[in-house]
Parts: C-alpha cells; structure tokens; sequence
C-alpha cells in the first residue's frame, strides 16, 4: 500500500510526526473496486472512511426510478458517510466507482478508538468534517443563488478532470440542469 498521497493530505490539515502517522495508518486497509461497483449502498449504516488513492466515484440519491447527483470524488479525496454512522440511520445516498478505484479505508469505530490514543486523529477528524460542512453549504447556496451558466464555470475552475472523466449527463445532473442546456453552456465556453 502506497501511503505517500495519504501522508501529504493529512499534513495539508494537521502537523503530524512520522512516528504518530506510522502508528495511525496500520489501521488502513487497501481495497479495490471495479468501474460501477459499489462502495456505499443505499439503505444501510455506514462503517467506513476512505481516501481515493486512485479513480473516481459519484454519491447519488435515488427516488421514484430517478438519479440525483450529489458529490463526486476523486484523487485524494477524504470520502465516507459518517453522519449515517454517528446517527445510526441508514444511509439515503449510494456511492458508485465510475472508474477502477483504489480507496485506502478505515472504519468509523477505529478513528473513534484512536482519538483516545492519538488526539491528532480527533483534530484531524474535526478539521475534515469543518471543511465537507463547509463545502456542503457553499454547494446548497450555488444551486440556489447562481445560474446554471456560473455552476458550470466554477465547476471547471475547482474541479477541471471532471469534465474529461465523468459522463455528460452525470455533470448536467449535479450541476442541476438538463443535459441539453449542459451542451449549450458547453458550446459558449469553447467558443
């Protein structure tokens, strides 16, 4: 298991020694997933955190037959339900490999064991879970404020693999338009 990717983005958020990170990241365990394997199911309480290592993967809820795109993840994203794990309720998302992926995961109740052990894993745990609710917040206030045209945009800015990654009809649906307006936005841009 190649942890170097795992290291940097957790000294990005905490200062961490080598010793205190060796300790933590025996814990971790690689897994792989197929293209459309899933990782997280609907319906069940979620267990596990992970870090993309490698590929991409798309949250989604489901209602009556329909998809609804909420988050994608990609390299060196921190990933994992942990409001389904700390309030004991299934999970209302599924989350879906677009590509092979290599996730480098542990379980909720093993972070929580080692806040005992080690207080830079709550530290770090908190920072992480600031910055999703951040992230969460500035997401509800775009679909509501911004035009579909400026979504797209600042798509392209804060996440530009994106665009080459996922299918066209999976970014219509989280940036909350229909895939034809997508094409036109698309067409102005490159022009």
């Amino acid at each position: 298991m190649n942890v170097e990717n795992i290291k940097r983005e957790i000294g990005k958020v905490v200062k961490i020694d080598e010793d205190e990170f060796e300790s933590i990241i025996k814990k971790f365990t690689m897994i792989s997933l197929k293209k459309n394997e899933i990782w997280e199911e609907e319906g069940k309480i979620s267990q596990w955190m992970g870090f993309v290592d490698k590929g991409m993967l798309r949250q989604y809820y489901t209602k009556n037959g329909n998809e609804f795109t909420d988050s994608f993840f990609s390299e060196n994203d921190f990933i994992g339900n942990y409001i389904s794990y700390l309030s004991k309720s299934p999970s209302t998302t599924i989350t879906i490999a677009l590509e092979p992926c290599e996730l480098i995961v542990i379980p909720f109740r093993t972070i929580e064991e080692l806040y005992i052990t080690n207080p830079i894993v709550e530290e770090f745990s908190k920072k992480v879970g600031e910055f999703k609710i951040f992230e969460m917040n500035k997401r509800n206030a775009s679909l509501l404020m911004d035009t579909p045209e400026e979504r797209y945009y600042a798509l392209v800015e804060q996440k530009p693999d994106l665009i080459n990654r996922v299918p066209q009809y999976l970014i219509a649906q989280y940036l909350g338009i229909k895939p034809e307006s997508l094409s036109r936005i698309r067409k102005r841009h490159l022009s």
